[in-house]
Order: C-alpha cells, then sequence, then structure tokens
C-alpha cells in the first residue's frame, strides 16, 4: 500500500468524552439526568443525529430535531477542541508512517469546522496531506465521494489505499471507492455489533497492527 486515509471520531481521536459531554449538557437543560458515558460513548461516531437518538430516543422524524440539533450543536462548539486526545497508539503509529514518509491523510463526516480546528491544533496531525469534512462534499459517507477525493489530492490510485474507520459506513465508503477496507475495533463500536460482519478487508484492534499491512 502506498498511503492510508483515516475517519477522524474513534480512529484517530478519542472525541467520545466531548461530545458525551455536550449531550448531557443538553439533557441537563431538560431536567434529565446524564447518561452513562459508556452508553454514550458508541455513538460518538454516528454525530449529533446519532447522539440525539441516544440521549433523546429522537430522530430526523421527531418535529423537535432539528431544534435540538442546534441546540447540542452550540454547546459542542464551546468544548469540542478542549483536551482531545489521540486514540490510545495513534501518535505512534502516525510518527512511524511519518518517518517512513508514508502519506496519509482524513475523511471525516464531522464539519469542516469542527474538524479542522482540533486537525490544525494538534503537533501531528496537523501534518495530515489532505482533510475531506462531511461539508466538503455533496454525499458524506457512507458515499464514497469524500474518499475519491482525496485519493485525488494525494495522487494515490484507491487501490493502493487503505482507509481506516470505526464504523460501518466507512467500510461501504472504502469499498465503494476501490479501495482496502479496514476496521479500527479499538474505536466506538456498538456491542455486540460484529465487525465481521461488515465485509471489512482487514480488522485490527490496535493501530500499530496496520503497519503489517503495508509495503515498508
Amino acid at each position: 500500500m502506498k498511503a492510508v486515509l483515516f475517519d477522524l471520531d474513534g480512529t484517530l481521536i478519542d472525541s467520545a468524552p466531548q461530545l458525551v459531554g455536550a449531550l448531557n449538557q443538553l439533557r441537563q437543560n431538560y431536567d434529565l439526568p446524564p447518561i452513562p458515558f459508556l452508553k454514550g460513548r458508541p455513538f460518538a461516531s454516528h454525530g449529533a443525529a446519532g447522539l440525539l437518538k441516544a440521549g433523546f430516543d429522537m430522530d430526523k422524524s421527531d418535529p423537535l430535531f432539528d431544534k435540538r440539533i442546534q441546540e447540542f450543536l452550540a454547546i459542542y462548539i464551546e468544548i469540542f477542541n478542549k483536551d482531545v486526545q489521540c486514540m490510545e497508539g495513534i501518535e505512534d503509529l502516525i510518527t512511524n508512517l511519518n518517518h517512513k514518509k508514508i502519506t496519509w491523510g482524513i475523511v471525516t463526516n464531522k464539519a469542516k469546522k469542527f474538524a479542522a480546528p482540533i486537525v490544525d491544533s494538534h503537533p501531528l496531525l496537523k501534518h495530515s496531506q489532505c482533510l475531506i469534512a462531511g461539508d466538503d462534499v455533496n454525499t458524506p459517507k457512507p458515499s464514497p465521494e469524500g474518499l475519491i477525493k482525496a485519493s485525488e489530492i494525494i495522487k494515490t490510485n484507491p487501490s493502493n489505499i487503505i482507509y481506516l474507520g470505526d464504523d460501518r459506513r466507512d467500510v461501504i465508503a472504502a469499498n465503494e471507492a476501490g479501495m482496502i477496507s479496514m476496521v479500527a475495533r479499538y474505536g466506538y463500536l456498538e456491542a455486540g455489533d460484529d465487525a465481521k460482519n461488515w465485509d471489512a478487508q482487514h480488522i485490527i484492534d490496535e493501530p500499530k497492527d496496520l503497519l503489517s499491512y503495508l509495503n515498508l
């Protein structure tokens, strides 16, 4: 493989503390008790909509959905980049990729106003060769549009790119883009959701495991 593309939340960064924290602040505004962190954590890869489902059992069919989303984002924007940490082992992996001059980038469904400040403020992630956010494309993942756009930016044929993510949508997008699909099982998988059923080509349990799939 000549390049690696990463999902962001639950793959490169541990954003669950900020996301679940914002959700619980919103619940508090409605006089609801906080949900346990471990209950909310698996929904961190599903964006605001997934978190509202976890915290309010609310989906897009609810007439109050759009209002509640905006309330959530108003809280999240105040805390989204505070004390954000990489997933365990990611900093060592990125350092290794940089040392070996392996091209790497990021494709996420996270909005650019959130993704870019997080990436730009991190001493390692800021060296990503590309960042494709959810609002950089017409259709976010599971559409392959963002991955194809990233492959054009890094000038690498999709068949020579590994895409690593922790959600079924990541696998669908990678497969449709003609990339090597890989699941980060260390990420925000829901209990009982077996990544072996996602049709991914590879599954890893730790970031360092990715290195064995590169032609180094």
